[in-house]
């Protein structure tokens, strides 16, 4: 239990009484300045941490606060904890002043002490153009909800670079072209219920284009190969990586070439993993995604994204015939090259998967 707080008044422009026990207020944020303004405020409120100085989170909100303040309206939220409240209304019957007492945080003290320190800084006026909610639980329900709140990073899905992706441009014009072909472009993480159609993922979408573009070196591809690197790349969608993979030239027809290269490519690879297993040739299985670079060398990437209907666009149902040839020649000039880096010696699995070793390979095999 938090140290004894003395009494806090605010002044609400919106006030719901939710049962004996619950508050419901949306409170401007100048409102608020004294709760956080004391050096043991974390202590006085029972908050769980301390002011987090360096934290990303912390720096973003006050920029948006400085910058933004109404912005910070819409997720701004902090839950209190009472011992009392008490009710002066303002002659509405959904607005007034509360006086609380007892009071601690049960959720939201970074937002506080946020608030008092830009408090020295900021205006009055600019402050409150940020307006809370602000959740007070008195009685049975204040322990109920501290429980639950202490509990609620359990509960919690927290949103991922990927998530976003759904409100960009180039991916709805995307998305509305595959739908054109009776395809789905699956852009959001999650199981999808019921029946539906056959399609792509951005994820498989993201590493094919990556092991297809124009790029000198894999660098790019190389990171597309996990989950995290896929992350980082959808986290900037202004960044160069992003926009050498989805840009206003990117066609859903490009993506399914690149998809069914790839797929072609890794469906021969097995085959002759299943021939050969010997001298060197778990290669293929521990870096397939290094053939499938190399044969994308081959092939006239540069037009990847060309409308068919253009006269200049390459004829890649008839190149397609052509990857099990281009597929078993690459295959096998890595697996040499590999023997020349390392003669008579032990294959080394996690070495081949990295990418420094996938240059050298690349360059010794020419």
């Amino acid at each position: 239990m938090p140290l004894p707080y003395s009494g806090h008044r605010i002044q609400t422009t919106l006030l719901h009484r939710l049962g004996t026990d619950h508050w419901h207020a949306r409170v401007p944020a100048g409102q608020l300045v004294g709760l956080g303004e004391a050096l043991d405020a974390a202590e006085r409120l029972g908050a769980r941490r301390e002011f987090l100085e360096g934290s990303a989170q912390n720096r973003e909100r006050e920029r948006v606060l400085r910058e933004r303040p109404e912005a910070l309206s819409v997720l701004g939220q902090v839950v209190l904890g009472a011992g009392s409240v008490f009710w002066v209304p303002d002659g509405t019957r959904s607005s007034g002043t509360l006086d609380l007492f007892g009071l601690e945080c049960i959720d939201g003290f970074q937002l506080l002490a946020l608030i008092a320190r830009l408090a020295a800084t900021l205006t009055l006026e600019h402050l409150n153009q940020a307006v809370l909610d602000v959740r007070i639980f008195t009685g049975a329900a204040r322990e109920l909800a501290r429980g639950e709140y202490d509990r609620a990073h359990l509960y919690c899905n927290p949103a991922e670079p990927q998530d976003l992706l759904v409100r960009h441009p180039i991916m709805i014009k995307l998305v509305k072209q595959f739908a054109n072909d009776q395809l789905h472009f699956k852009l959001r993480r999650g199981e999808r219920r019921g029946p539906h159609r056959a399609g792509y993922s951005i994820g498989e979408a993201t590493t094919a284009l990556a092991l297809f573009s124009r790029e000198a070196h894999p660098d790019l591809a190389h990171r597309t190969l996990e989950d995290k690197g896929r992350q980082e790349i959808w986290r900037d969608p202004s960044g160069p990586a992003f926009r050498t993979l989805f840009n206003d030239r990117t066609q859903a027809t490009g993506i399914r070439i690149a998809i069914t290269f790839r797929r072609s490519i890794l469906d021969v690879l097995e085959e002759m993993l299943r021939a050969r297993s010997a001298h060197h040739w778990h290669l293929l299985e521990d870096a397939p995604d290094l053939v499938v670079w190399a044969v994308s060398r081959r092939l006239p990437i540069d037009w990847l994204h060309c409308s068919q209907r253009d006269p200049a666009a390459p004829q890649w149902e008839k190149i397609l015939d052509e990857v099990p040839a281009l597929t078993r020649e690459s295959a096998e000039s890595l697996v040499h090259a590999y023997e020349q880096l390392r003669p008579n010696r032990v294959y080394k699995r996690a070495e081949v998967r990295e990418l420094p070793y996938w240059k050298q390979l690349l360059k010794t095999a020419g």
